[in-house]
């Protein structure tokens, strides 16, 4: 039992009682007599002054409830007085060992809180405070050192129009910062927070959609980063704007009916139906039909490596699209040519946020599953866990 429980010199099993009825067992510890302990201030050995029994929760031992019981001593420094000892089991004012909040933490990764806390049979608030406790201190210690490229989106987490802004390490793929809401002080508030680690003129890349408040926001607190646009929101707003097209056309043109994601789709996606149905269409004098090709066009440019060229390619799509006479696509091309700095510049470095986005989807299936929380604190603590990558009790860790 001494081994397996690993109790380091100068504790020891003293005895282990067993409770068969309540499938129960209670391990107890003592220290060897005439043991000193350091002071956890100075560390300077000192002599026991007095002691105070005390209880953990441990990890089930042969499938019984474990519970370790020991008289924790306390020190006598001539500097700092009377200081409770460090014990080698468990952190301070917790009533849990280090490895039940370990495996407590290692559940919460998978499971809801709520049903982690009544696999281990201890309340729920418990559970969250372990997590808590955990995940806070891990953030502290992630290395921001090397940090230079960031990703910045907005996801909602209720109905109503309740967002919340995550900022992501691209390179590493990891959530490294979360703001309740979204828009311009969002960016100034993840400014502050990594001023206390780094320079945050490190920062040289950000990418992000095109969202007015944002790029406001890095020109004012980050004005020597490059902003950059990536693929997947210029497509997005592309299959926003032929959707647009359909939508009113379809009120005079049926042939359109349950063709919505046709339109969407990339012509290498399409099942054989789709095709075939989107041959039938492709060629008539349709407006949607005219707005798919302009979205292919589009695509084309993300095929190019060389600068000059994807930019003479975006110039000639613009031209054409400014002069398509369907409204929508007109829109769209004064919006890309605004912000087409942003567009070229992901060309150029080869950066998106699909990071961003597959973490987006991986966040939003935890908070499905959890039915929401109760504040945002644990919203954001469960956020942290599945998305931050981070560096947990015991080696655990959240690695996606």
């Amino acid at each position: 039992m001494q081994i397996t429980l690993g109790v380091p010199s100068p504790w020891f099993v003293k005895s282990v009682e067993l409770n068969t009825s309540e499938e129960r067992i209670d391990v107890y510890f003592d220290f060897v007599k005439g043991s000193v302990f350091a002071c956890p201030i100075c560390n300077k050995p000192c002599k026991i002054h007095d002691t105070k029994d005390r209880s953990w929760r441990h990890l089930l031992l042969f499938h019984y409830d474990s519970y370790i019981h020991a008289r924790v001593p306390r020190t006598k420094c001539e500097v700092h007085g009377t200081k409770t000892v460090v014990i080698p089991w468990s952190r301070q004012d917790t009533g849990f060992t280090s490895l039940f909040e370990a495996d407590v933490v290692a559940l919460c990764k998978e499971m809801p809180v709520a049903s982690v806390a009544e696999r281990v049979k201890i309340h729920e608030e418990s559970a969250w405070r372990i997590l808590a406790y955990h995940v806070n201190e891990a953030i502290e210690r992630v290395d921001l050192s090397q940090l230079n490229t960031i990703g910045v989106d907005e996801i909602s987490v209720k109905k109503g129009h309740k967002y919340i802004t995550l900022f992501y390490d691209i390179k590493n793929a990891k959530v490294i910062h979360i703001w309740v809401g979204k828009g311009k002080d969002t960016i100034k508030k993840f400014k502050h927070a990594i001023s206390k680690k780094i320079n945050p003129e490190q920062i040289k890349y950000i990418a992000m959609d095109m969202s007015p408040a944002f790029i406001s926001g890095v020109r004012e607190y980050f004005p020597t980063a490059k902003i950059v646009f990536d693929k997947f929101h210029v497509i997005q707003m592309m299959n926003a704007t032929i959707d647009d097209v359909r939508r009113k056309e379809y009120k005079t043109n049926k042939i359109l009916s349950k063709t919505r994601f046709i339109w969407l789709k990339n012509p290498e996606n399409l099942s054989d139906k789709e095709k075939k149905k989107l041959h039938s269409m492709k060629d008539i004098d349709i407006k949607t039909a005219k707005a798919y090709q302009f979205k292919l066009a589009l695509q084309r440019l993300w095929l190019l490596k060389d600068l000059v060229a994807a930019r003479n390619h975006l110039n000639t799509w613009y031209y054409w699209a400014a002069h398509s006479k369907i409204e929508e696509i007109a829109k769209l091309a004064e919006t890309v040519h605004t912000h087409s700095y942003g567009i070229l510049e992901a060309i150029r470095t080869g950066l998106n946020n699909s990071v961003a986005e597959g973490l987006n989807n991986k966040i939003k299936t935890v908070v499905k599953r959890s039915y929401g929380f109760k504040t945002a604190k644990y919203r954001n603590t469960v956020i942290y866990l599945v998305a931050g990558k981070l560096e947990l009790p015991s080696g655990l860790s959240t690695q996606c």
